[in-house]
């Protein structure tokens, strides 16, 4: 039986503005709060990985192109890192928080 998560300290942010794979933060502690999308890009998206994605990370979310505002998510734990990976013809903008 899993029993929900709460974090000890502060809540972090990573500001996503450019296409390209982002280490947010590295370490066991790593746990994905969710995102907001100020504005999104020309067919831009991002995803969310528990570890690296080039070396088999496990993709915990996908925001579309059309995403723009809050995104909430379940405190997501990240043992293997929080990566980002965004792509697209124009790169949008989003804060991902998290905690370290």
């Amino acid at each position: 039986m899993q029993y929900p998560y709460y974090p000890v300290g502060a809540q972090l942010s990573a500001a996503i503005t450019t296409n390209a794979t982002t280490l947010v933060n590295q370490g066991t502690g790593a746990i994905f709060a969710g995102a907001v999308v100020a504005t999104a890009g020309a067919a831009w998206t991002l995803e969310i990985y528990n570890g690296n994605p080039t070396a088999g990370g496990i993709l915990l979310v996908t925001l579309s192109a059309d995403t723009v505002g809050p995104i909430t998510s379940p405190m997501l734990r990240c043992p293997n890192g929080l990566y980002v990976v965004s792509a697209g013809t124009t790169a949008g903008s989003a804060q991902i928080a998290y905690y370290a």
